[in-house]
């Protein structure tokens, strides 16, 4: 029956240049469309240094997204009131013209009450500007949603605070020594995986040495010459026991430390720098043994460690604030927190030390540059904690120690967006240091009491959006001062039933509660199935976009452009804003934002006028022309205009300034909250998180580890290159790979621990945290913590609305807390692990199966 099948990459057609988009970043492919205008192949594009040719898996699975059966095909509207994760909207296809005519009235309807009264939830990362709609909806700050779960809710942010950038990462090109703490970077997850893994391969060819420092036996571990099992939520105490060591042992960059740092600003008892008259920090000249300013010329030497009297105040430099703060992080201390032992802890510090090389150098493109080939990097599942702004920033000061912040070799910065080609990303500060930039996905919040958001963010300053508060506000405002009461919601391209962390069950009623609920997206989830209106979007392979999003050795915008007609009856978001801001009377208000969301305002004869709806096309070639003057034809011919970074925007693009060791940034946002929030009377003041506001990070335990004695495990979650957020399980190549691998078919757990317990392998498992509970078989292994379970992303979906998916036992979410005490009050980033309790059922001796009831019943709390 196959004498006449011919495969597909013979099939007479052409390739077009397009740009992946299933996942946030943005690899370069080619696709090929047959003769008949059949999609029937997509690959990596070799001429981008991004990805290098390479796609991961979901990138070839693209094509399955767009001829997926279940693709929303034209606008629907509910016919049936009840709403639940079980009950059936009753679509009902209509016109265009209808459904925004219903969606424009009822959103103007909330806009002319109070726009406070909308929750957003917008997540497309390749269209970041869309983001910035709710602004034009009557500055509405609401956000109905978190990534951070799965992300990097307190990363971001204080890789702005430290050396102004979006993401970071090691330098694969020269690192020797390469620590992976809680992520898989170069393997499994985070920026670019296809190019990195190609990059990540390379150095480990040469030699480079790689420690993974992970709960799980995760891809990265699997990989590593060393695999260092954590218990979870201690990641901080290990990088502090690393900095112990180096400084106690002199194995530091004093020279970094003191020339390109604040380390040597002299602090005051009240944390902040002490300064003269005119406000600029002082120091110590160890040589002539008195204060002077930073900038004085006449300073022989820097002090970095000891105290002094200045201004009549007792004063030490940064570096002995920190050296303080650690003294009680020794080897053996640290292990009793991480179970890492001592030993190990002092001789990978001594390693990672004599692998920087301290005080070699390496000259590029003829610029004689530090080279520092050691960087100690992180990401979701170290910095996932309610310390997430001291975690975040103890990572940074193990690669402060040995100079290798943004060095050759080292741990640098990334950016999010370049927007031009010569338009850098540091701004000069003030007293020599370079500006802080926490705010990299638009601007702050500003302070309000009552509050004007539903998630509290008045009161995040320097915070990403803490959108699972509202699980608190929602039930209580009065508590909280609340004035107004959502009953609005837009969702586009997001879940947040799947992605918030906490009890299911008050999402539930959050999302009964609305008066309604638009659904923008290409696919029903979780969260669209409660809408009232289902507006259906194009998919990526048959609209225009231009996006650059955190690319690592690279940079440059890659143009996403129609491959084919569009199969159903659906718009281009940007087409579907405009009418409805149209219909709401804001569309040039939206005009004025996305101009400054692109920062078309850098060229004033690319910005949108008032009154004109611009076309998804039209914003894409504006996007293109910003970068480098280039039209949308030299685009659409080559497909991107992606480079290797300019080495003098990669490699200390600081030069001349100081990055910031000391925080003081975060401590002046601290005392300007508390004056705003005291002046207001702000009545939850008390319970504010205050020490979560630190210069230098301390050694001070989560939340987690003080739950009650019963739940003596902990809970963690992962996923692998196949799953983003979750969303790609409704592709059967993808569904196919996944359900194949014990790994993500269950819950892991440590062979020797379910021995002690009685627990056997397929045993159904019921898993309980203070805050939920889920359930799962058994999977016995050795590649997790003795005290970890862990869970795969692929396990927390529920079924309903898509054939493909699969239900899990209850989403891993239910078991984090989603309240104030577990959430970073600085950086918003809120717990993404649990301690629990396990029991297990025994299988059927007869069948070797559970019984499905008793599995069923947990997918979700009705």
């Amino acid at each position: 029956m196959y004498e006449n099948a011919v495969q597909n990459s013979v099939k007479p057609g052409k390739w077009i240049n397009s740009t992946c988009k299933m996942c946030l970043h943005s690899c370069s492919i080619r696709v090929h469309v047959t003769d008949d205008g059949v999609v029937n192949k997509i690959e990596g594009n070799p001429t981008n240094p991004s990805n290098e040719c390479g796609l991961c898996p979901k990138g070839n699975s693209a094509l399955m997204r767009l001829y997926d059966p279940q693709r929303i095909k034209t606008p629907m509207k509910r016919t049936n009131p009840r709403k639940g994760p079980d009950d059936d909207p009753g679509w009902v296809p209509i016109s265009w013209d209808e459904a925004l005519d219903i969606v424009g009235k009822e959103l103007k309807k909330t806009f002319d009450d109070d726009p406070r009264k909308l929750l957003p939830a917008i997540n497309d990362f390749h269209k970041l500007y869309l983001w910035g709609w709710p602004a034009a909806f009557g500055g509405n700050n609401n956000y109905f949603s978190v990534v951070g779960t799965l992300c990097g809710g307190g990363y971001h942010p204080m890789n702005g605070f430290i050396h102004s950038t979006f993401a970071a990462g090691n330098d694969s090109d020269y690192c020797n020594y390469w620590i992976n703490n809680g992520g898989c970077d170069g393997f499994s997850s985070h920026l670019h995986v296809a190019g990195a893994a190609r990059h990540m391969a390379r150095a480990r060819a040469r030699g480079m040495k790689l420690v993974s420092v992970d709960p799980r036996l995760s891809t990265s571990a699997a990989k590593s010459d060393e695999w260092i099992p954590i218990r979870p939520a201690t990641d901080r105490h290990f990088a502090l026991g690393l900095c112990y060591v180096m400084i106690s042992e002199n194995l530091y960059d004093a020279k970094f430390l003191k020339k390109d740092t604040n380390a040597v600003y002299l602090v005051g008892p009240d944390g902040f720098f002490v300064r003269n008259k005119d406000k600029k920090p002082y120091v110590w000249d160890s040589v002539e043994n008195k204060a002077k300013t930073y900038d004085d010329k006449t300073i022989k030497d820097y002090a970095l460690e000891g105290e002094y009297e200045v201004e009549g105040v007792k004063a030490s430099p940064a570096f002995q604030i920190f050296k303080n703060h650690i003294k009680n992080c020794t080897p053996d201390e640290v292990s009793q927190i991480t179970t890492i032992p001592a030993k190990d802890i002092q001789r990978i510090a001594r390693e990672f030390a004599k692998a920087a090389s301290i005080g070699s150098k390496i000259e590029i493109d003829g610029k004689e540059l530090p080279l520092r080939p050691a960087g100690y990097n992180y990401y979701r599942g170290a910095q996932g904690h309610k310390s997430g702004t001291m975690s975040n920033h103890a990572y940074k000061l193990v690669n402060f120690l040995v100079g290798s912040i943004d060095a050759p070799g080292g741990h640098v910065g990334f950016t999010l967006d370049d927007v031009m080609i010569d338009r850098g990303h540091i701004w000069e500060g003030e007293g020599g240091q370079i500006k802080t930039t926490p705010h990299q996905l638009g601007p702050g919040v500003p302070f309000a009491y009552p509050p004007n958001t539903a998630h509290l963010m008045d009161y995040f300053p320097v915070g990403v959006h803490t959108g699972h508060l509202i699980a608190e506000t929602f039930f209580d405002p009065k508590k909280w001062g609340m004035d107004f009461q959502p009953d609005t919601m837009l969702i586009c391209h997001s879940n947040p039933l799947w992605n918030m962390n906490g009890p299911q069950d008050k999402y539930f009623a959050i999302m009964r509660s609305m008066r309604f609920i638009v659904a923008i997206d290409i696919l029903l989830n979780e969260s669209t199935v409660w809408a009232d209106v289902v507006l259906p979007t194009l998919d990526n392979l048959e609209r225009w976009n231009m996006t650059m999003i955190e690319p690592t050795v690279t940079e440059g915008p890659c143009l996403t452009q129609p491959i084919i007609k569009p199969l159903y009856d659906g718009k281009s978001e940007e087409e579907i804003f405009n009418e409805i801001s149209e219909r709401v009377g804001i569309l040039d208000q939206w005009n004025e934002v996305q101009n400054f969301a692109n920062m078309f305002f850098e060229k004033p004869e690319l910005m949108l006028k008032p009154g004109v709806k611009y076309s998804d096309k039209d914003i894409a070639e504006r996007k293109g022309k910003l970068w480098d003057n280039k039209d949308l034809e030299w685009f659409k011919q080559k497909g991107h205009a992606v480079t290797k970074r300019r080495p003098d925007k990669f490699y200390r693009p600081w030069e001349g300034q100081r990055i910031h060791f000391y925080l003081e940034d975060v401590l002046k946002e601290k005392k300007q909250l508390q004056e705003k929030m005291k002046k207001a009377k702000v009545p939850f003041y008390d319970i504010w998180g205050w020490d979560d506001y630190q210069g230098v990070p301390t050694d001070v335990l989560d939340p987690i580890h003080k739950e009650a004695a019963e739940f003596d495990m902990y809970a963690i979650s992962f996923k692998d290159v196949q799953i983003n957020f979750g969303e790609t399980m409704s592709i059967p190549w993808i569904a196919d790979i996944v359900h194949k691998d014990p790994v993500h078919m269950g819950i892991l757990i440590n062979t020797k621990t379910a021995e002690k317990r009685g627990i056997g392998n397929g045993d159904l498992m019921k898993v309980t945290s203070p805050y939920g509970t889920i359930m799962g078989l058994a999977r016995l292994t050795e590649g997790v913590h003795h005290e970890t379970i862990a869970v795969s992303n692929a396990l927390t979906r529920w079924t309903g609305y898509h054939a493909v998916v699969k239900a899990g036992g209850g989403h891993f979410n239910k078991l984090l807390p989603a309240n104030l005490e577990n959430t970073c009050a600085c950086s918003g980033q809120m717990e993404a692990a649990a301690k629990v309790k396990v029991e297990f059922f025994r299988k059927n001796p007869n069948d070797g199966q559970v019984v499905e009831s008793e599995f069923s019943k947990y997918r979700y709390e009705k």
